[in-house]
């Protein structure tokens, strides 16, 4: 009798468990050599001078990647190609505005309303052209932080040398910005990033966890939780306390929503928040910035 009760009542444990969404699922992904995947980042930034909104901008880029393999050290290797670029900056002042979009080449240089417009917009027309089908590397540990990116440089570099520019000073100073956003580290930081809510265990609603992350201008501890589970995906609240730059006199903080597809571990959709505010009267720009990415089996 005794042996049945507790029988039964381990049964109503594990109903209500189940009822109740403290089900344990793994999100972890599991990448296997061959396997291919379409990965897009979109990142909008509302740029304010002395307090006002003063530039908008929006890069998106969608990349195919193929897992090629794991390093002896048990490192993940996969093999990123550019597929498609689009960027966009408008000056809401003066409407001036620059960009390239690979769906059509000319788009920003045909919409160019000066004559340096015209020419910011081929310069970089020429740039993404160069870029459009190359690839570069991505190392990701075991415990699954992106801590490398190779080939990416060398790319850009390639890129830019094919550009063929009449003014060696304009080459340079064009070179010099376009490395500094284009580059191994940053393209790290962009993955790595984008894999940042990966848990080290199953999670259910109501599992928190947390992860050293980096804001654009300052580390910065961010958590999750689960907060849905309908089967298919769950749903992830990402945020932040907030965070001061001393140097510059800012606070910063993090905060969106990132929704995963349970049977795979990939992001199908997310939307995160940087924002940073003045502490003081010394700092003339803020910008906040919305990150979003999804990442899907080919």
């Amino acid at each position: 009798m005794t042996t049945r009760i507790v029988v039964l009542m381990m049964g109503l444990i594990s109903l209500s468990s189940i009822s109740s969404g403290q089900v344990k699922k793994s999100i972890i992904p599991v990448l296997n050599p061959g396997e291919q995947y379409i990965f897009r980042n979109t990142a909008i930034s509302d740029i304010h001078e002395d307090g006002v909104r003063a530039i908008n901008q929006t890069a998106s880029t969608s990349w195919f990647l193929r897992v090629i393999g794991k390093t002896t050290s048990g490192k993940l290797m996969l093999r990123g190609t550019y597929l498609k670029i689009n960027q966009r900056t408008e000056h809401l002042f003066t409407h001036d505005l620059t960009g390239f979009n690979s769906d059509d080449f000319n788009e920003f240089v045909v919409k160019s309303t000066s004559e340096d417009l015209h020419l910011q917009n081929d310069r970089l027309r020429k740039l993404g052209e160069g870029m459009l089908g190359k690839s570069f590397t991505i190392y990701i540990t075991p415990d699954w932080h992106v801590d490398q990116v190779t080939g990416v440089d060398t790319l850009v570099n390639n890129a830019l040398a094919g550009m063929e520019e009449d003014d060696a000073s304009i080459a340079q100073g064009f070179g010099k910005t376009m490395r500094g956003t284009i580059s191994n580290e940053e393209l790290r930081k962009v993955f790595d990033d984008a894999l940042a809510y990966i848990p080290d265990a199953e999670v259910g609603v109501g599992d928190k966890w947390s992860k050293e992350g980096n804001h654009q201008i300052g580390a910065l501890q961010v958590d999750y939780a689960v907060k849905s589970d309908d089967g298919n995906h769950m749903e992830i609240a990402v945020s932040s306390g907030t965070a001061i730059n001393s140097d510059i006199q800012a606070s910063y903080s993090r905060k969106g929503t990132i929704t995963v597809d349970v049977k795979t571990g990939l992001v199908t959709q997310s939307a995160v928040k940087d924002d940073m505010k003045p502490r003081a009267g010394n700092i003339t720009r803020l910008v906040i910035k919305t990150v979003k990415n999804e990442m899907q089996k080919k």
